[in-house]
């Protein structure tokens, strides 16, 4: 009787797990020579991506989403060795500059 209770509490707590939803994943980015590492990405909504700042020279990190309301977040400005993130929210196609060096881009497609 012991084993079979044993079992079901072992199913059980598998059945719990399963439930569990997943973690988004995070992805990162550097930026190096005034270029980024990628000059594309695809992620999840709700994943995040870091740009970590690796060159020697400030940058800023601008998100412009290519939608129907037209947005765009500026991340401020990222000094040498600096990480910052931005958590894609909804699904679409967002183009990443960097406002100081506008020949600097990225594009991140949200599934």
């Amino acid at each position: 009787m012991k084993t079979a209770s044993l079992a079901l509490r072992i199913g059980a707590a598998a059945l719990a797990l399963a439930a569990i939803p997943a973690f988004a994943a995070d992805f990162g980015v550097t930026q190096k020579n005034q270029t980024f590492s990628q000059a594309a990405l695809t992620v999840h909504a709700g994943e995040s991506v870091h740009f970590q700042n690796d060159d020697t020279v400030t940058h800023n990190i601008t998100v412009n989403s290519a939608g129907n309301d037209d947005t765009s977040d500026d991340l401020g400005l990222q000094k040498p060795g600096a990480t910052v993130s931005y958590k894609f929210a909804a699904k679409g196609s967002y183009k990443i500059i960097c406002s100081i060096h506008p020949r600097m881009k990225m594009t991140v497609n949200v599934q």
